[in-house]
This record gives structure tokens, C-alpha cells and sequence, in this order.
């Protein structure tokens, strides 16, 4: 048991080091910073460590491999719109065909993005990497937007149903 811990411990802390490593490497070159992280709120804590480590990753690979870090980010945003896409299932009427054609264009931008910096002989890592985040960004807000707004229906009608059960007796 006590070498069980010893290992995983020592994983971690090995893990951790090269983590170190990579950031402080991808630190050193200003023309590839890397991108703040910003929580929104505690359910989207192991999200944004998933993109945390992901920015770094793909940070880190861009400075050897630009194309690998770009294609990783297309990805990256990629499998992150399908997830959109199976939240905003919840929507209603005719609000959930309209987002998922809002979803379909935003993939459409989000291929052009990696066509265009991938078609480059020397693509700019960061600044297309930022372009598609903003891509995804800007549908999760869209997206919380409508849910927003469904939900606000929903107890408007709800109060109003019951405001009207109430006069019936």
C-alpha cells in the first residue's frame, strides 16, 4: 500500500514538472502567449480545466508544431459545439432547428478558420486558436441566452397557470 501512494505521488509530482516545464518554455516566446482562463462558475470548473490544459498543450505544441497545435484546437472546439449542441436538445418550438442551424454555420466558420491558417506556411498559432475559442464562446452564451429565456417562459406560463387555477376556485 505504502508503495502504491509512493508511486502515485511521485506521478504527480513528475507530472507536474513537466507541466511546469512546458509552460515556462511556452512562456519564454511573447509572440505565443498564453490565453487567460476565466471561470464563470463552479459547474464549469473541470470544463475549464480540461481547456486550461488543453491551451497549454497546444500552446506548448505550437511552438515546435503549428499545424498539430491548430488542427488540435479545431478539435478541441469542435467536440465542444456538438456538446452545445446536445444542451440546447432543451430548447423548444422553433428555437432548437433555428440554434442548431446557428451551430451548423459556427462549424462551418470554425473549418474555415483551420483551412486558412493550415493553407499558410507559417500559421499564426495563437491568434487563430483565439478565433475559434471565440467561435465556441460566443454559441455557449447564445446558447445560455435561449435557455435563459425558455426558462423565463416557462415560469411565466407556469405562474399563470396557477394564478388562473386560482380563480377558478
Amino acid at each position: 500500500m505504502g508503495i502504491s501512494m509512493t508511486s502515485r505521488l511521485l506521478g504527480v509530482v513528475i507530472a507536474f514538472a513537466l507541466t511546469s516545464g512546458i509552460v515556462a518554455h511556452a512562456a519564454e516566446a511573447p509572440q505565443r502567449p498564453l490565453a487567460p482562463i476565466t471561470l464563470t462558475s463552479a459547474n464549469a470548473l473541470p470544463v475549464a480545466l480540461q481547456t486550461a490544459a488543453s491551451h497549454v498543450a497546444e500552446t506548448a505544441t505550437g511552438a515546435i508544431d503549428p499545424g498539430a497545435a491548430i488542427r488540435s484546437a479545431y478539435q478541441r472546439d469542435h467536440v465542444a459545439l456538438e456538446h452545445l449542441r446536445q444542451q440546447a436538445s432543451q430548447l423548444k418550438g422553433s428555437a432548437h432547428p433555428a440554434f442548431n442551424q446557428y451551430l451548423s454555420d459556427r462549424e462551418g466558420a470554425l473549418v474555415e478558420l483551420e483551412r486558412t491558417a493550415l493553407a499558410t506556411s507559417r500559421p499564426a498559432v495563437a491568434s487563430t486558436m483565439a478565433a475559434m475559442d471565440n467561435l465556441v464562446t460566443a454559441a455557449q452564451a447564445k446558447l445560455d441566452l435561449e435557455l435563459s429565456a425558455a426558462a423565463a417562459a416557462a415560469l411565466q406560463d407556469s405562474g399563470q397557470s396557477a394564478k388562473a387555477q386560482g380563480n377558478n376556485h
